[in-house]
């Protein structure tokens, strides 16, 4: 057995060294700040199953989702993001088993996939994460009530719960300040009558009260200042945007699903600005097939140049964007 002096110095010298590879796993997840982002696209050719008797159209009116392809896309873009082969490292790189995961999704009007939703539930858990230590989460319950979502506030098993609900602190859900160490912003892309697009930065109004929603939504060149929120902003560690079935039209009345078409894609990014400039320019390049003379979705997207420029949540310069396709449709 060594020494105290010794065991006292390898301690040390462990903390050194993890505390090293924490920075550097940081710093490689903060670089988009200051330098270039990336955001990786990955595509699949057929993303739903055929019309069947397991899949009838009038219980899918936008087709069942095939959640093994689904997986692979997540997958794919994940592994790309952290540059790991393996799919279970580059989960483990990004979460530690001892952390409380929010996965924060996207529910008003599109509700994210429920495919997706399970595929992120499913590589937390193989990198280590338990199920009781997962909190799915929205801004409103009724909402993800409605969205078929069955609410679980304790006990074992995945959590599901609302931030309206839970309360709020000094501005903040307490389900990202007292909850969670690590958040996941899961986001489906569709274009908004209000704030043109609804993606990766509009999601994170979920995190703020509900009159702090309506607010912002009004002023959307102030929209970012949710997703800028200090606690919320540190403890984001991955953006996943689901454009498997992105809507181009919004809906005719309340009642009514938003016109959607099958772009099979799943994006994955550590900068929220850089992942909706790569969404708009999906729905844009969908609107010049009806509009080849579109030059920006009606209304205009205004708070993504104040989300860099203002509140310095990402980049907003198209030309330090790297983008990653990953999948049969690529190029």
């Amino acid at each position: 057995m060594g020494s105290p002096m010794k065991l006292k110095q390898c301690g040390r010298f462990g903390l050194i060294a993890a505390l090293l590879s924490a920075a550097v796993a940081l710093g490689a997840r903060m670089s988009w700040g200051q330098d270039s982002s990336r955001v990786c696209v990955s595509r699949g050719e057929r993303v739903l199953l055929p019309p069947s008797v397991l899949a009838p159209s009038w219980v899918y009116p936008e087709g069942k989702l095939d959640y093994f392809v689904v997986e692979g896309l997540l997958d794919k873009a994940v592994a790309s993001l952290t540059g790991e082969t393996s799919v279970r490292t580059a989960w483990s790189q990004l979460f530690r088993p001892s952390d409380r995961v929010g996965v924060q999704i996207d529910v008003p009007t599109l509700p994210v996939h429920q495919a997706l939703i399970e595929a992120v539930i499913r590589r937390l858990t193989r990198a280590g994460v338990s199920t009781s230590n997962i909190i799915i989460y929205a801004g409103d319950e009724n909402a993800l009530f409605y969205a078929g979502f069955d609410l679980r506030h304790d006990g074992d098993g995945v959590q599901v719960m609302g931030s309206d609900s839970e309360g709020f602190r000094g501005g903040l859900s307490r389900i990202v300040l007292d909850y969670c160490t690590a958040i996941i912003n899961l986001s489906r892309l569709r274009v908004d009558p209000q704030i043109g697009m609804s993606g990766a930065l509009a999601n994170c109004l979920a995190a703020v009260p509900h009159v702090e929603r309506e607010r912002l939504r009004r002023a959307p060149e102030t929209l970012a200042a949710a997703a800028a929120r200090a606690t919320l902003r540190r403890k984001l560690r991955l953006h996943i945007m689901d454009a498997l079935q992105p809507a181009y039209e919004p809906s005719a009345s309340s009642d009514a699903l938003p016109t959607t078409w099958v772009y099979g894609g799943v994006l994955a990014s550590y900068d929220p600005v850089a992942m909706d400039i790569v969404g708009r320019e999906i729905l844009l390049e969908k609107l010049r097939e009806t509009d080849p003379q579109a030059t920006e979705l009606q209304p205009p997207v205004t708070y993504l140049e104040p989300a860099c420029e203002r509140y310095h949540l990402g980049q907003c310069d198209r030309a330090k964007i790297e983008i990653v396709t990953i999948g049969p449709e690529s190029g």
